[in-house]
């Protein structure tokens, strides 16, 4: 089955938003551009740019240096007995260093444990445009597709990115009970305390005791009535079950 290239951009966001690390690939600068593989942790900015925390020291930030081209492997968690049978998603594009402070906080959000490190002299952020995708949703069932169905960008992004701070601050202090009821009843997590401390266009991320969980919306939002109503329909359901 081939999906429409919106919908399968939107499968590709969701995988990726849904993980916290990557295998990255990159050319050997000091073996004639060998293929190098490494396990990197990520996160996926409001656009669906991967983030990345390297050290300058590192095999594959030197390889950067020399070539920018990369890709990154999102690899779904599965139990199948046939691994090939889980979705997967190869995105490529070119890694540079970014500065911006929204980028650095996303990252840090995601991945607290890194601030112990993120401000030594040898470490930079990087972010990765991606230009093209590879998909794959089981076993025989691939689809190629450019980046910009991936990446989404224009009004919708800067809506959420503007007052994604006021919903999350609205959510934790005002309706903690039901963001322990996102985790507890539509995501099967366990224990209370949940908080939600990331939105975009696709769900939302929630974090207790430094785990996380995804929650993916049923369809895409883009300002901020439509995650009103989209956190309230969730809030309905979980209550429902």
């Amino acid at each position: 089955m081939v999906l429409p290239r919106q919908e399968l951009g939107r499968e590709i966001r969701c995988l990726m938003r849904s993980l916290r690390s990557a295998s990255l690939s990159t050319g050997l600068a000091t073996v004639n551009g060998w293929p190098y593989g490494s396990m990197v942790t990520v996160a996926i900015d409001q656009g669906a740019h991967p983030l990345l925390l390297m050290s300058g020291l590192s095999d594959h930030t030197r390889n950067l240096a020399e070539d920018s081209r990369a890709s990154l492997l999102f690899v779904q968690p599965t139990r199948l007995r046939n691994p090939q049978r889980g979705a997967r998603v190869t995105v490529m594009g070119k890694i540079r260093k970014t500065n911006k402070p929204e980028h650095a906080a996303r990252f840090l959000t995601i991945h607290p444990e890194a601030k112990m490190y993120a401000g030594f002299g040898d470490f930079n952020f990087y972010r990765m445009s991606v230009e093209r995708a590879h998909w794959v949703g089981g076993f025989a069932r691939a689809q190629w597709l450019g980046g910009k169905y991936v990446t989404p960008g224009g009004a919708a992004v800067r809506a959420i990115s503007e007052c994604k701070a006021g919903i999350m601050g609205h959510m934790n202090s005002d309706h903690d009970n039901v963001v322990d009821l996102y985790a507890q009843k539509l995501l099967g997590r366990r224990g209370d305390g949940w908080r939600m401390v990331g939105i975009d266009g696709d769900g939302a991320d929630l974090e207790r005791d430094g785990r996380f969980a995804r929650l993916r919306f049923p369809s895409v939002i883009s300002n901020a009535a439509e995650a009103r109503d989209i956190l309230v329909s969730l809030a309905a359901e979980a209550r429902g079950k």
